[in-house]
């Protein structure tokens, strides 16, 4: 197969086996059915109600969430994996 075909193949199958998740104006896309999330760089100040607590990996660094609390991921009942790279918070609130 031609370079170019394969590489068209691939981001077929890819774009194939994604998803959208919505909140409001901005998309998180799903990686892997009811686990794995992408929503990084969306301008989020909340996590997304959409996401299902059946998510275990979020990517969702380069966003801003006016706070982080014990409780903002709390929903998310079978998280393992938290990417906060790069995010902007005014308030880190522990305990």
């Amino acid at each position: 197969m031609a370079p170019c075909a394969s590489c068209f193949l691939l981001v077929v199958m890819f774009s194939a086996s994604c998803k959208a998740i919505t909140s409001s104006d901005q998309m998180c896309t799903e990686k892997e059915a009811n686990k794995t999330y992408n929503c990084e760089n969306l301008g989020l100040t909340e996590v997304p109600d959409t996401l299902p607590n059946t998510t275990e990996f979020l990517e969702f660094g380069f966003n801003f969430l006016p706070t982080v609390e014990n409780t903002t991921f709390s929903r998310l009942i079978d998280l393992i994996f938290l990417d906060l790279t790069r995010y902007v918070s005014e308030f880190l609130v522990c305990g």
